[in-house]
């Protein structure tokens, strides 16, 4: 029993360790916003961006670069098709887009290549999430990690290069990521987002049909007219179902017209800027010195 008010010791000192942490995760906190690099937090992060970028590097760039050469495969279809034309290349234009389009959803392994591209694509969303944690500079530094400053030597080149194209391209790789699972593991997305809103309308109710006739006749001996049928409107999408839509959409660039798929064309290439740029720093920050090393010690 409590007597005049005073907490018991062990109170006390559950309340100074709980105070304690607070504090330091406060601390970690503001280091981060200030000097990221200092942190074991991003240090953690950057060796799992790194080589995980190394071991998907390749894959992501064939993926990506496979669906820039199909955004106008349609265009490129009916522009065959319209107005009977006939071409030599005709049938090879047809093989080549439609290899481009296995090797792109299916990786040519038919339905095991499609779970695998799809976990291929949550692997690429990941490693988007911790490219941004790299990426940030410092609140210092943000604005200068925005641009490619040409006039650094070429290592920082380099390294600006694949920040700036990284934060640039950020949204669409998280995106194509994102929805290239959903194409094959939808169930989760349809929970998500039928959580908040419905994705199924409501079926509305039927009117009640009359009677037929028999006979086929009025009360009063004439033929009855045609019966014809109430027409039925078609009801509005619910928002789910426009969401997910939207998803192909979205990976497709079906929206917006030709300007929209000649940019998802040129930001399907960003992926082997990335890859280049940071093979290239890979080698010479841990390859080089590693084999320097190896030298003097032969």
């Amino acid at each position: 029993m409590r007597s005049g008010g005073c907490d018991p010791p062990e109170a006390k000192c559950s309340l100074i360790q709980l105070d304690t942490n607070d504090h330091a995760r406060a601390g970690v906190w503001r280091t981060w916003l200030g000097r990221p690099k200092t942190t074991w937090v991003r240090r953690a992060v950057f060796q799992v961006h790194l080589w995980s970028g190394m071991l998907l590097g390749l894959y992501i760039v064939v993926v990506c670069a496979s669906g820039s050469a199909i955004v106008f495969r349609n265009d490129v279809y009916d522009w065959l098709e319209g107005g009977g034309r006939t071409v030599s290349y005709k049938d090879a234009l047809y093989r080549y887009l439609s290899w481009l389009g296995n090797l792109h959803g299916s990786l040519l392994m038919d339905s095991d290549g499609m779970r695998a591209n799809a976990i291929g694509g949550f692997l690429l969303a990941a490693l988007c999430l911790t490219g941004m944690i790299v990426w940030w500079p410092g609140v210092a530094g943000w604005r200068r990690a925005l641009a490619i400053h040409p006039n650094a030597g070429w290592r920082r080149l380099v390294f600006d290069l694949h920040s700036a194209v990284g934060f640039w391209t950020f949204a669409i790789l998280l995106m194509w990521g994102a929805t290239g699972g959903y194409f094959v593991f939808p169930q989760p997305f349809r929970a998500a987002v039928g959580f908040f809103t419905p994705i199924v309308a409501p079926s509305a109710p039927q009117p009640r049909a009359a009677a037929p006739n028999p006979a086929g006749r009025t009360s009063d001996g004439g033929q009855t007219a045609a019966v014809r049928k109430p027409f039925r409107r078609r009801r509005p999408l619910p928002l789910g179902a426009r969401i997910l839509r939207g998803f192909s959409y979205a990976h497709y660039g079906n929206f917006g017209g030709w300007p929209v798929k000649l940019l998802w064309v040129l930001l399907g290439l960003a992926p082997a800027v990335l890859f280049s740029s940071a093979l290239v720093m890979w080698t010479s920050r841990v390859l080089a010195p590693a084999v320097r090393r190896l030298r003097k010690r032969s």
